[in-house]
């Protein structure tokens, strides 16, 4: 009798357990990007209600359409030099250290826009891709983008690609001839990620600290794709290539529903007012005293950008009516990192971003879990 009271009390404390194993659920990139574009296929979209306001959340999802998201050491190319004689056209000159840049002259013939008045318009993600600039030929900014890559991938050395599917930011300057008013295209440029196994590695964790670093020189700086041409053969661009070494072929990535709880329960709390943009991706750590000279580590994330109020009560600012802003330059604009492979919030940061203690490490590689465990 007391042998069958042990087994019924053994089971019933596995219940818990049983019933939390059933409810987490791993997935790889690849489950996760098709479960994603088959549930949420024009992204988040949801009313939530709040003790204030219903907050209506419309936000692009982006998954890499991947198969594996591993873990990997990274370092920086040292002293990178190229031929500018493999980019195509003429009049291309390169100034290169561990960043690749070139630049190609205009032809002389165009405007002097230097003496024009400039706007530069922003389009943040989703960029519109098939947006037409007239003054480019009627081109988009996918076609634009594509000529530009071809120059790119004349110098890229191989381990690294490039998100142009997916810019964060596209910023076409708009000259205007103070004597005749007559108002032209004159520059378009693109920020895009660079990506490493197809998937996007965004910034430094220090990116999403409300707090500064101490300053190690060998950290893995602010990586991103810049690259920029005008109506009259004039372009350049700028990338850093990166070396991987391979830690781990492939890492368990939590259910979207973990990320979403994690984000309503921020929205509920009437913090959370608007969210822009979830891409999931790498941020980079730092790896100390690596033998091979490795410095940076990707920590697997999802890069949320928001709009934050720290009182569910308040109202957002408006903008000022002479400084007109956009979603992203709002000042309650914060930029979250949500572990991707527990769902919680890691670190937010920005003007808004709510006091938040120092966690000891966190811009240190701190291993990750495995399918085994």
């Amino acid at each position: 009798m007391k042998k069958i009271l042990s087994i019924l009390c053994l089971l019933l404390l596995l219940i818990p357990y049983t019933a939390l194993a059933a409810e987490q659920k791993y997935y790889t990139i690849g489950q996760l990007h098709d479960l994603i574009e088959e549930e949420y296929p024009n992204g988040w979209q949801e009313s939530i209600k709040t003790k204030w306001r219903t907050v209506e959340i419309n936000a692009p999802v982006i998954v890499p359409d991947t198969d594996r998201m591993p873990i990997l050491f990274l370092r920086l190319k040292e002293s990178n030099e190229i031929d500018v004689s493999l980019l195509p056209g003429d009049g291309w000159e390169s100034d290169c250290g561990k960043r690749i840049f070139a630049s190609r002259t205009s032809d002389p013939s165009k405007p002097n826009f230097d003496k024009m008045k400039l706007e530069s318009n922003h389009y943040y993600a989703p960029v519109d891709m098939e947006m037409r600039l007239a003054d480019f030929d009627g081109k988009t900014l996918r076609e634009l983008a594509q000529e530009m890559m071809v120059a790119v991938e004349c110098v890229n050395p191989g381990e690294t690609g490039f998100d142009i599917e997916h810019p964060f930011d596209v910023m076409v300057n708009v000259a205007t001839d103070p004597k005749t008013g007559k108002s032209q295209e004159c520059w378009v440029d693109y920020l895009a990620y660079q990506t490493i196994c197809d998937i996007p590695l965004f910034w430094h964790m220090s990116y999403y600290l409300p707090y500064d670093l101490s300053i190690w020189k060998d950290r893995i700086p602010w990586i991103d794709l810049s690259m920029g041409m005008n109506a009259y053969n004039g372009m350049r661009f700028g990338f850093y290539p990166v070396q991987t070494k391979t830690i781990e072929d492939d890492i368990p990535l939590a259910d979207f529903s973990k990320v979403q709880k994690t984000l309503r329960k921020e929205i509920e709390s009437g913090h959370i007012r608007k969210i822009l943009e979830m891409r999931l991706g790498y941020a980079s750590v730092d790896v100390r005293d690596d033998p091979e000279g490795y410095t940076g580590a990707t920590k697997p994330i999802w890069h949320v950008e928001a709009w934050w109020c720290k009182n569910g009560k308040v109202k957002m600012k408006e903008d000022d009516p002479d400084y007109p802003t956009n979603d992203h330059g709002k000042l309650e604009c914060v930029r979250i990192a949500i572990d991707a492979q527990t769902g919680e919030i890691l670190s937010i940061a920005g003007d808004a971003a709510p006091k938040q203690k120092k966690i000891k490490g966190i811009e240190k590689y701190q291993g990750y879990i495995s399918w085994g465990q």
